[in-house]
């Protein structure tokens, strides 16, 4: 009975060790998901920012259209960045 309650007390021990134990690159892709998704919220609140002044903008249709498509320019090149900064602490790229 003690052999069987040792070895119930040892394999407790080793699973919860082991999932306790993370690695270094799972540890920074986890970071870098948080990083990205800060970085996908000030592209998002940039790009609404922009989008709000592109609609006051005034003139033609072509500098209304212009306004309208740097900022969708701006938030492609920023979804962009983030993905890329993601990939490079993962590793991917």
């Amino acid at each position: 009975m003690v052999i069987l309650r040792t070895f119930i007390l040892f394999s407790i021990f080793l699973l919860f060790s082991h999932c306790t134990k993370t690695s270094q690159p799972y540890e920074s892709c986890e970071r870098a998901d948080l990083d990205n998704l800060a970085c996908s919220l000030v592209v998002y609140q940039s790009y609404t920012f922009c989008a709000e002044t592109a609609v006051n903008v005034s003139g033609s249709i072509e500098s209304k259209a212009a306004a309208k498509f740097r900022c969708d320019a701006e938030r492609l090149v920023g979804s962009y960045l983030c993905d890329d900064i993601k990939k490079k602490a993962c590793g991917t790229k």
